[in-house]
């Protein structure tokens, strides 16, 4: 089973003697030990199983009765015991339940993951738990990569609030190992900044070799990798897409960002590099996490839409410094105790796939036209400084032959130059219309 080799695999993630419990406010990953977390399982599963014979035994009406009355005093403790025996049968039946109720499995998802199941639950959603690049992981650890210097300049910038990533803590020392990993493995994509947010938030929920076969798996199957080649073709796409998506549904937030010379990627790039790791809280991340596993790249749109749209009045009144300090902190501050409204809103947002699919279109087709322009444009360039140097050429050599003042020289090449240019620019901005 999925479930049972990812649990072997990260038995040792944490010690025996330490409770499985919320994250700590410094940002410690949250040790995970297998028994207890199957003798929990067993005893949820074992009082689920004494309640429903409970619940037989008695009359119906009664057993109507009670269960009412029940349901109208649960405590927290018990709303989260609940919680637990679900995910509890949710994780050890995952291939049955993935197959026979997938849209269940999404619905509990995008409701939040019991942080105590979260390792097992991102492995198992993003297919890592069955991936063969574990296998990879060590040899790769082996061998040396050329962003080795980069990586090591960057890391000291992620998540620098967090104990686990201090200077001289382990959690350096594992994004290291699983970013410089990824770059072996993908010499194509290397080693993009954004991605050390995301493995770092990884880390915090598993060991090492697992936050790097879930790495790959969002890199290859989550348009990650896209995100992060050198042409970065996908973020344009998505600025692109996401400028549209304002444009029909807050159109005067639009004309606002419009008339301030506010481009979409300046508050927005490192929501789709990132993950929004860099912009929300740890546990707003970290349920972000939860939705993009299950929605893919769609549930970032829908919570960039539901920030604007909670944002829209208050940004119409605000000018470019106000909008950059705006999406810079006050964002973060907005929802730290106020998620619930957050995701109240993106799950409501809708998009329409044929409308994406039509910008996508679009989007490639304009910048298809750009390139060939940029190539045209080139082109003519070089013909420009070809005549350029050649009548340089020429006239030096002329020179030489009729010993003629250097001042002459100066004259006939500056005057040249000029009326050279002067046909060239008429050429290039009119010779369409011609």
């Amino acid at each position: 089973m999925a479930a049972t080799a990812a649990l072997r695999r990260s038995s040792d993630y944490g010690s025996a003697d330490t409770e499985c419990g919320e994250p700590c406010e410094t940002g410690e990953p949250v040790p995970l030990n297998e028994v207890d977390l199957l003798a929990k399982m067993e005893q949820l599963n074992k009082s689920n199983e004494e309640d429903s014979r409970s619940v037989a035994s008695k009359k119906t009406g009664s057993s109507g009765s009670r269960k009412g009355a029940r349901e109208q005093t649960h405590t927290p403790e018990e709303d989260e015991e609940d919680l637990w025996s679900v995910w509890g049968e949710l994780i050890l039946n995952w291939e049955v339940e993935v197959k026979k109720r997938p849209n269940h499995i999404k619905e509990l998802v995008k409701k939040g993951i019991p942080q105590h199941f979260r390792m097992i639950a991102w492995q198992n959603l993003s297919n890592a738990s069955v991936s063969s690049v574990h296998d990879l992981y060590s040899d790769y650890m082996r061998q040396t990569s050329v962003y080795e210097k980069v990586i090591q300049r960057d890391i000291p910038r992620t998540y620098p609030e967090l104990d686990f990533f201090k200077d001289g803590e382990r959690g350096q020392s594992l994004l290291f190992n699983v970013i410089k990993a990824y770059s072996v493995h993908d010499k194509e994509v290397g080693y993009c900044q954004g991605s050390a947010f995301i493995v770092g938030l990884l880390l915090l929920q598993m060991p090492e070799e697992e936050a790097f076969a879930v790495l790959v798996s969002l890199m290859e199957n989550y348009r990650l990798r896209e995100l992060y080649k050198p042409t970065m073709t996908d973020l344009g796409l998505c600025m692109f897409q996401l400028e549209c998506l304002v444009q029909d549904q807050m159109p005067d937030l639009y004309t606002h960002f419009n008339n301030m010379g506010f481009d979409t990627s300046m508050y927005a790039s490192s929501w789709f590099l990132t993950l929004f790791t860099t912009t929300m809280p740890l546990d707003i991340a970290n349920r972000i996490m939860d939705c993009f596993l299950v929605e893919g790249m769609d549930y970032i749109f829908c919570i960039s839409i539901a920030i604007l749209q909670q944002a829209r009045i208050e940004l119409l009144r605000l000018d470019m410094e106000g909008m950059l300090k705006y999406f810079q902190r006050e964002v973060r501050e907005r929802y730290e105790n106020d998620a619930d409204l957050l995701f109240a809103v993106a799950n409501q947002v809708q998009l329409n796939a044929k409308r994406m699919k039509r910008l996508e279109k679009d989007y490639l087709a304009k910048r298809t036209k750009e390139q060939e322009e940029a190539v045209e444009l080139r082109k003519k360039e070089g013909t420009f400084h070809y005549f350029c140097d050649a009548a340089v050429v020429r006239r030096l050599q002329a020179v030489r032959k009729a010993h003629v003042s250097v001042g002459k020289i100066c004259s006939y090449t500056y005057s040249y130059t000029i009326s050279y240019l002067d046909r060239f620019t008429d050429t290039f901005m009119h010779g369409d219309e011609k």
